[in-house]
């Protein structure tokens, strides 16, 4: 029988590289290893069960972890490991902390039969019950193959290493069945909407969830100036020229990027106030709003309301894509409108562009404060699109139609879709001009939120 110390010294050699990892992200000297001495009959070959859990603080935040081991038994997941998982999952709860969960794994460990299928059974079930309780953060380092890639559909935060792949089989099996050599890939990952974000190496990890971290308790000092005039801002910009004028400088945190890129999601700071944003872009796709956008944007919302952050909609859209899949549209549209009205934080309005249409219905329409630029244009249709269905006859018989239609759009959009014409109405608080954008907006949030 071993004694205490060489089962430590074993355990110390067969976790040093995972355990390297971890303190690699974590404040120094502050993990603490829970759960060290679980072990299966199988002994040796799987010591520690190829899991390390503990509890640790990151940047002077506490939070729950665990992290599988690729070098104990290709991180396979069984019965026992299983437990060791599900017991830290379900400590981070108790304890009413974040949990970052580190997934290396290659599937189940079939010769446990349906032992490792109860186990994955188990470890769903914790997440799903932590998914909105705590902030749940899910790091894949390495391999994320079989059941528990479904993780990433319960988790706040997906964060895949650059060079690791996510798949419910294996890749190979995928690919031959796709026919796309990309199959499980990060990237692919992230373009499809499964990961929130991509890093190349353990600083970045460590440097993001600092960042995530903040978000849940509520920001951090930035020193902008909170008096600051933006610059630049007029009409045609990007939501990303928006964003870097409007916000803390520096705070803005995106989240899936490389996803349904027409919609742009992610948190950042006005005055030190952490917020969610979400933009639609007259840049990308004409600013309609696609299924995907839709989803994107749905899963943010609740992403906002799970960190209990104020949510800011920026809007420059022309309202939805018409196009052969209208019947996902709406679907997913019906879900984004369902899950505005339902949203349990504050919502702030800026209308930087266009609102038409189903884009002023879910984005606008639901915010408890509402402003415009002074070149908004918001309408049930573009000032253009009615002026050739109200004035057909007239346009077809001029004979320059194009420069007619124009007129007569101007002529209708100034009377009917123009951001002052509609404030007249009592449809916005304030309409304003673009470089005032952040001072009337902080003064809406303090208002609101302090």
């Amino acid at each position: 029988m071993d004694t205490l110390q060489n089962t430590k010294n074993k355990l110390a050699a067969a976790n040093k590289d995972i355990l390297g990892f971890i303190n690699a992200f974590v404040d120094d000297k502050s993990f603490v290893e829970t759960d060290a001495f679980m072990c299966s009959e199988q002994g040796g070959a799987a010591i520690g069960e190829g899991v390390v859990s503990g509890f640790a603080q990151i940047d002077g935040a506490n939070v729950c972890l665990f992290a599988t081991d690729s070098k104990v038994l290709k991180g396979a997941v069984g019965e026992l490991n299983a437990k060791k998982i599900t017991r830290a999952i379900n400590s981070a709860v108790r304890a009413d902390k974040p949990l970052i969960a580190v997934w290396d794994t290659s599937g189940a460990r079939f010769a446990e039969g349906i032992g490792a299928l109860d186990g994955y059974g188990s470890i769903l079930r914790a997440y799903t019950v932590a998914y909105g309780e705590i902030p749940v953060i899910s790091v894949i380092k390495g391999n994320n193959l079989g059941l528990s890639s479904y993780v990433a559909g319960i988790s706040d935060f997906v964060i895949a290493y650059e060079s690791s792949v996510i798949a419910s089989a294996s890749p190979l099996v995928l690919s031959a069945k796709t026919g796309k050599s990309a199959v499980g890939s990060a990237k692919a990952a992230a373009a499809e909407g499964t990961v929130t974000n991509i890093v190349k190496s353990d600083k970045e990890l460590c440097e993001l969830l600092v960042k995530i971290l903040r978000v849940y308790n509520g920001g951090a000092e930035n020193g902008d100036n909170p008096n600051r005039v933006c610059k630049g801002l007029k009409a045609g910009v990007s939501a990303d020229a928006v964003i870097k004028e409007v916000f803390d400088k520096n705070s803005f945190l995106p989240v899936r990027a490389d996803y349904a890129k027409v919609a742009v999601t992610g948190f950042a700071t006005i005055g030190d106030i952490s917020i969610g944003v979400v933009a639609t872009d007259s840049t990308v796709n004409g600013g309609t709003l696609t299924a995907d956008a839709c989803v994107k944007i749905s899963e943010f919302l609740n992403m906002c309301e799970n960190a209990e952050c104020p949510v800011v909609f920026l809007t420059d859209s022309v309202g939805t894509e018409k196009g052969e899949n209208d019947s996902v549209l709406v679907r997913e549209m019906s879900n984004l409108i369902y899950q505005v009205n339902t949203l349990d934080v504050d919502m702030f309005s800026v209308v930087y562009g266009k609102a038409i249409g189903g884009a002023y219905t879910a984005l606008v329409s639901p915010c408890e404060y509402k402003i415009a630029w002074e070149c908004g244009e918001v309408g049930a249709l573009e000032s253009e699109a009615a002026a050739r269905l109200l004035y057909a006859d007239e346009i077809k018989s001029a004979k320059d139609k194009d420069k007619t239609a124009k007129k007569l759009a101007d002529s209708y959009g100034g009377e009917n879709n123009s951001a002052l014409v509609i404030a007249q109405k009592g449809y916005f608080d304030n309409v304003i001009e673009p470089n005032l954008t952040r001072s009337y907006l902080l003064a809406a949030l303090i208002a609101h939120v302090e």
